[in-house]
């Protein structure tokens, strides 16, 4: 087990490690050489979970935020750092809900998403980094993020493998709130 999932279990107690194989190395987050990445279930004062979609993205599209962390950066600052970066909301960690770690065919780790619940405590919605280009915000409730799951996974073409992707973390935050 490695630093980082051991000092989350240590602080917050139970982490799912789940490890779902890859069935090709050709997989959208390796592209850009992030290895690692933040996955931000941001729960609104209205009980919804925020869901963010880009300019870039398929009509309709929307998808938990995640950010990447840095080489050598602590799992939570860069939580908080994302969290600022995308949302400009202050927010309090719930819990770890799952360690993703995607595998290659022969089990070898190649990228982990930490996924977290955090509960927003203030800060006025807004984008931070407009290089991020999120273009619009929504909030769901379980039913609703089984739906956006849905659509990410029917996503075709040259989306398919990143909503399938992108599909899981909500697949894991449904079944954790379930």
């Amino acid at each position: 087990m490695d630093k980082s999932l051991s000092a989350l279990r240590k602080r917050y107690g139970k982490v799912p490690l789940i490890q779902p194989a890859l069935t090709s190395t050709d997989f959208p987050p390796l592209r850009s050489g992030r290895r690692n990445e933040v996955v931000m279930a941001i729960r609104r004062p209205s009980g919804g979970i925020l869901l963010q979609t880009k300019s870039f993205y398929p009509p309709a599209t929307f998808r938990l935020p995640t950010g990447g962390i840095k080489e050598g950066e602590d799992v939570e600052h860069a939580l908080l750092r994302e969290v600022h970066e995308e949302t400009n909301l202050t927010v309090d960690v719930d819990r770890v809900v799952a360690v993703i770690e995607h595998t290659a065919p022969d089990a070898r780790p190649l990228f982990r998403s930490y996924l977290f619940l955090l509960r927003e405590t203030g800060g006025e919605l807004q984008v931070n980094d407009p290089d991020e280009q999120i273009s619009g915000w929504d909030e769901r409730d379980v039913a609703g993020l089984r739906a956006a799951s849905a659509h990410l996974r029917a996503l075709a073409g040259t989306w398919q493998r990143w909503g399938q992707f992108r599909a899981l973390a909500l697949d894991v935050l449904v079944h954790a709130l379930a």
